[in-house]
């Protein structure tokens, strides 16, 4: 099959292509790239290639600023196809309803999503702390007896809702808007937890107090990290064994790995980690 930059080489100068992004993502019908600086003028020639590769997509949208925010907005204008943002992604054989302006998503992480997911075990309680529109939480409740799904964006949380009921998985969820911290002691969550994800690699050492107090044991925690490639794994085994010694805890790590590039040389990681 014919790549983008294949269809392009006619149509952009050698330098243009040379600073192409060779990758995309496509989230439900709805493509998402990045225009680098100099590229803004042939946008429109991009997208609509774009868009005769790639049949199922009906929209496409560029990046216009990075990731931030507690929420985890990157925000996006769209660029070709219809003048919308809001999609219907499947996964793992899950729906999940969202719009890129007003809530986090990638696809990038399908693969460890299922590596998470096939680890559940009948019976357990799951909770995910920053859950954003059910991604991780929904596919878990097909072993789980409960999943407790937290996340701080109210419009992630109410694509959330939405997705539990879209995919028929509602009475197996408790969902929760707010601080994840401030959500664990105002519902008296503590010693419950038979495993815990922390999908929020800016800051999830900032939670660790957290993932320890609702841990039971053998919970089992998927903690997700940004690392430099010079630090890989070091940085993140210390930071967790260092919460684990204030907390008086005790832990073992089974698996670390990468999941992903964030930039040159950083990556992002998740460690998990067994609390004994």
């Amino acid at each position: 099959m014919a790549t983008i930059k294949d269809e392009l080489k006619e149509k952009l100068t050698k330098e243009e292509m040379n600073s192409l992004k060779r990758s995309f993502d496509i989230i439900g019908d709805i493509a998402q790239l990045e225009i680098p600086e100099g590229l803004e003028r042939k946008e429109k020639i991009i997208s609509e290639t774009l868009m005769e590769l790639h049949k199922n997509v009906n929209v496409v949208v560029k990046k216009v600023g990075a990731t931030s925010g507690e929420e985890r907005i990157r925000p996006v204008k769209v660029i070709a196809g219809e003048n919308r943002t809001k999609t219907i992604h499947r996964e793992n054989n899950y729906e999940f309803k969202l719009d890129l302006n007003k809530v986090y998503f990638t696809p990038r992480l399908v693969t460890e999503r299922k590596r998470v997911i096939s680890q559940i075990k009948e019976g357990e309680n799951v909770f995910d702390l920053f859950a954003g529109v059910g991604v991780f939480s929904i596919p878990c409740t097909k072993k789980a007896k409960k999943v407790v799904a937290i996340d701080i964006n109210s419009d992630a949380v109410e694509y959330m809702k939405e997705n539990a009921m879209l995919n028929k998985v509602w009475s197996k969820m408790e969902i929760y808007e707010g601080d994840c911290r401030k959500v664990i002691e105002e519902n008296n969550f503590e010693n419950c937890a038979d495993r815990v994800i922390m999908n929020f690699p800016m800051h999830s050492e900032n939670f660790l107090d957290v993932a320890f107090k609702i841990a039971k044991e053998n919970c089992v925690v998927h903690f997700y990290t940004f690392l430099e490639e010079s630090e890989l794994f070091e940085k993140g085994i210390k930071t967790i064994k260092d919460a684990a010694e204030k907390y008086g805890k005790n832990i073992e790590i089974p698996e670390k790995k990468t999941c992903g590039q964030l930039a040159p040389r950083v990556y992002r990681c998740v460690i998990d980690f067994k609390v004994l």
